[in-house]
């Protein structure tokens, strides 16, 4: 019994890590195109240190997700920011119990820009756009997704979302991103 419950928990750390690393590599192929994570080093998560947490509520010890979102460098230096590419990688939610981990790039539009992004662009909106939404989506398809996660503005998010598993070299990270690029304003 211990080694299983040895195993599991290495197993979720390299989950992590892995995610970590493939975000470490997309923050370098979006460096080529100016983009900046607005959180500089920091990623977004959501996670617990509560006794009373479940396995099914949303703050659990294990983050539920690692977000990071990225700015163009010159949107941040002249106080306007009108988007953020978005990367969300998703290990489980207590709305979808049978989630698989996925990761979900995307394109958030702002209606209005702004000046202050980070305190305007909170990172769990990707993950609350996404699965806490009535957004029906198909991991194993290619579809592009939109809609406006909230009612009391325009903002928008266009984004794909894939297993997390179909990221397995540099090259499946770049295909992403490409298809990332290819979201429009």
């Amino acid at each position: 019994m211990s080694d299983t419950v040895f195993q599991s928990f290495q197993n979720v750390r390299k989950v992590v890590d892995n995610s970590i690393k493939l975000l470490k590599d997309a923050d370098a192929l979006l460096a080529e195109k100016n983009y900046t994570p607005i959180l500089g080093n920091g990623l977004a998560t959501e996670s617990s240190k509560s006794i009373l947490q479940s396995a099914d509520s949303f703050s659990t010890l294990v983050p539920q997700y690692i977000a990071r979102p990225y700015a163009l460098k010159s949107q941040l230096a002249n106080g306007t920011v009108d988007h953020l590419y978005v990367i969300n990688i998703q290990f489980t939610h207590p709305s979808h119990q049978n989630l698989q981990p996925t990761i979900a790039t995307g394109l958030f539009s702002l209606e209005t820009p702004t000046e202050n992004i980070r305190s305007r662009f909170k990172p769990w909106f990707t993950k609350y756009a996404i699965f806490e939404r009535d957004i029906k989506f198909n991991t194993s398809s290619e579809e592009q997704y939109a809609c406006e996660p909230f009612s009391d503005c325009t903002d928008t998010l266009q984004f794909h979302i894939a297993p997390l598993t179909s990221i397995k070299t540099n090259s499946d990270t770049s295909k992403m991103l490409e298809k990332m690029y290819q979201l429009t304003l």
